[in-house]
């Protein structure tokens, strides 16, 4: 389980959960934090305990707690999800 972070334009950084061997598209991060997880990003980083995303270790908390707050909050069943379902832009 991680989070693969790409920078497509300028700061923008866009994240992709990869969960089960399967990836899904999730978007552009402050939008990910506002939208799907509904938590400012600074809120997310507070909740995993560290900045440092682009480390393994940083990187599965943050994996971990996008998939238990979808599970949790929105009953995610990530068995019937396409790649896309997920996406915020």
């Amino acid at each position: 389980m991680k989070v693969e972070i790409t920078n497509q334009y300028g700061f923008a950084h866009y994240w992709t959960l990869v969960y089960r061997n399967k990836s899904y598209y999730l978007g552009q991060d402050v939008k990910v934090c506002n939208r799907l997880l509904n938590m400012l990003p600074r809120d997310v980083v507070q909740a995993i305990g560290t900045r440092e995303i682009d480390k393994p270790t940083g990187n599965k908390k943050l994996a971990q707690f996008i998939v238990n707050t979808l599970k949790e909050e929105y009953s995610i069943n990530f068995k019937n999800l396409q790649p896309w379902d997920l996406a915020v832009d």
